[in-house]
Parts: C-alpha cells; sequence; structure tokens
C-alpha cells in the first residue's frame, strides 16, 4: 500500500467517524424531550381498572362492582336523583343490571384520558344491554356511561363519579 492511499484511507476513516459522531450526538435525547413513560404507565392502569369494572358489571358481581367506587363517589342515574351519599349510597344503590333477572351487559371502552398530574382520569364507554324475558322478544338500550376516577394511595383507581344515560325514550 502506498503512502498516499494509506492516507486516502485513514482520512476516510475520520471522516466516516466524525460522520458517525455527529449523528450519534444528533441522536441523544434532550431531557426535555424524553417522552413522559409514566403518563403512559397511568392511561394502562386506568384502562384496566376501566375493563375490570365492565367485566365485574358483566358477570354482576356486585361486590367487585361497588368495590370499584371511592368512599367520597356520587352517581348520576339516568331519570333519578343523584345518589350523593358517598360509599354508602353505592352500596344501598339497586344497581338494574344487576338486580333485574335476564339481564346481559356488553361494553365497549370508547376512550381513556388521564390528567397530567396523574391522579385523576375519566372514561367513556358504550354499553349494549339485552333484557330476556320469558315469551318476549329481548329488550335493548344502548347506554353511554361516563366515569371520572381518582388514583387512590395504593396506585388503584376508583370512580368518584358516575354518570350514565339510557337511549329509551321516558315515560
Amino acid at each position: 500500500m502506498t503512502r498516499s492511499s494509506n492516507r486516502h484511507g485513514i482520512v476516510h476513516r475520520i471522516a466516516v467517524t466524525l460522520v458517525v459522531l455527529t449523528i450519534l450526538a444528533a441522536c441523544q435525547s434532550d431531557p426535555s424531550n424524553v417522552a413522559d413513560t409514566s403518563g403512559e404507565a397511568e392511561l394502562e392502569s386506568l384502562t384496566a381498572a376501566a375493563l375490570a369494572y365492565q367485566a365485574a358489571a358483566s358477570a354482576k358481581d356486585s361486590d367487585a362492582v361497588v368495590a370499584m367506587y371511592d368512599a367520597t363517589a356520587i352517581m348520576i342515574p339516568p331519570n333519578a336523583d343523584i345518589v350523593d351519599e358517598g360509599l354508602e349510597g353505592v352500596q344501598n344503590y339497586q344497581f338494574g343490571f344487576i338486580v333485574t333477572p335476564g339481564v346481559e351487559l356488553d361494553f365497549e371502552l370508547i376512550r381513556v384520558e388521564v390528567a397530567a398530574s396523574g391522579d385523576i382520569g375519566w372514561t367513556f364507554a358504550i354499553g349494549e344491554i339485552t333484557i330476556h324475558r320469558d315469551g318476549e322478544e329481548p329488550g335493548r338500550d344502548v347506554v353511554r356511561d361516563f366515569h371520572t376516577w381518582k388514583k387512590q394511595a395504593d396506585g388503584s383507581w376508583k370512580i368518584v363519579v358516575d354518570l350514565w344515560n339510557s337511549g329509551m325514550p321516558t315515560g
């Protein structure tokens, strides 16, 4: 190898090294641009809580449903008074989908949001309700179910506001 081609090889390696180092330096994370993965974790955690609520409701498991509410929860059922007695009010509420025989629920979680603070969030779901009665066509309803959730000290999520409405006409 000649001295000129050896020098050319060294210059080429230095140039390639400088280009690679420049690219690597440009790719280094700026702490102000790092994604907040804790927000994603909170979103996943709240989604799991909402799905657990839907599963408990669909299974007509009243104890599991009530356990999803915060001690300060309020409920706003369709065409009814606000149940604002905290957890005691929730415990005493007669959930129609639980107490009515022949009711089937099928929820679809539409949206989940968590505040930047990570301690409050909301979920929106649509539930299709089918009511089976002997000798009759099944009754159907579509409910829109909105929950506001509060993160608890243990990291779990509990419902603080439960608001839903029915697609059925009043009367």
